[in-house]
């Protein structure tokens, strides 16, 4: 069961849930503010109007997700506990080809993104966002953390689609010293770009292959996160990075080494690498 929504409508389900804040990864949107909006009167294109006046909230009790009333559905109200209050949230964004480059504008991506939020350790909510178009979902419970990552891999992986491997050998270099290479040939363009990739010991088909993924009009990307919260809210080192480009699909994955280092592996990506790589990303230890 899911419930396809918008932004507006989830506003007023953070209101009459009272959750003050939704995933990172569903921004921006909104904040519900008790002391600003505790008497439920919002500002319309009518003026000031009772929140149960806004044809946002209309729309939800037509659906059925609030009742006659005014409470919204227990289900539904549990998914907004969960996605307002995580201790984990895995947030998934991806980027795809809009419009190419002409002669007066760079090409443009769209861009959407899903999160799956753990609550207490052990409830599991899932939201999804495109435009203004909101979809948010029950993903499970579970204790064991393997369990846990079992009920995400199956909302998390078609999120990617099918694509085949880069015909690359790939290599692991040091995260330092490619981004600052990078961001030094940048300037220069794709030639730029080879240059400061080449810099880092990657062979030419490689180096041909991973230029691809900078080009928006050409290639796709998915940046995987995992974000603890406590006593504030802490985002772990390790990233994954997944890209189509003509070239086939290849991933981007950090690591630390004994000597405290930063890595970044690139290699060609199967769907059996891809389940691997997510594993090991939700399999990373709470931060304190």
């Amino acid at each position: 069961m899911m419930l396809t929504t918008t932004v507006r409508e989830l506003w007023v389900l953070q209101a009459l849930c009272g959750a003050e804040s939704m995933p990172l990864g569903l921004q921006p949107l909104k904040p519900y503010i008790p002391v600003a909006h505790s008497d439920l009167v919002v500002e319309t294109d009518m003026g000031r109007q009772p929140i149960t006046a806004t044809a946002e909230y209309d729309s939800l009790r037509r659906a059925g997700v609030i009742d006659e009333r005014g409470q919204v559905d227990a289900v539904v109200r549990d998914w907004m506990t969960v996605l307002s209050k995580p201790d984990r949230e895995v947030m998934l964004r991806i980027r795809t080809p809009d419009q190419p480059a002409d002669d007066e504008h760079g090409a443009t991506v769209f861009e959407r993104s899903l999160v799956i939020c753990r609550h207490q350790n052990r409830y599991m909510a899932m939201g999804a966002r495109y435009g203004d178009e909101i979809v948010i979902g029950g993903v499970g419970e579970a204790q064991a953390p393997h369990r846990q990552i079992e009920l995400m891999l199956p909302i998390l992986i078609p999120a990617f689609g099918e694509g085949e491997a880069a015909d690359i050998d790939g290599a692991n270099v040091l995260k330092d010293q490619l981004e600052q290479s990078v961001l030094a040939g940048l300037p220069g363009g794709p030639e730029g770009i080879a240059r400061a990739l080449t810099s880092c010991g990657l062979s030419s088909w490689d180096v041909q292959v991973v230029s691809a993924v900078t080009r928006l009009e050409d290639s796709a990307m998915a940046v995987v996160v995992v974000i603890d919260y406590g006593i504030d809210m802490r985002v772990h080192p390790r990233v994954l990075t997944v890209a189509d480009t003509e070239y086939g699909r290849l991933s981007f994955t950090t690591s630390t080494g004994a000597d405290g280092k930063q890595w970044m592996s690139i290699f060609p990506t199967t769907a059996t690498a891809l389940e691997h790589d997510l594993t090991e990303l939700l399999s990373l230890p709470q931060l304190a």
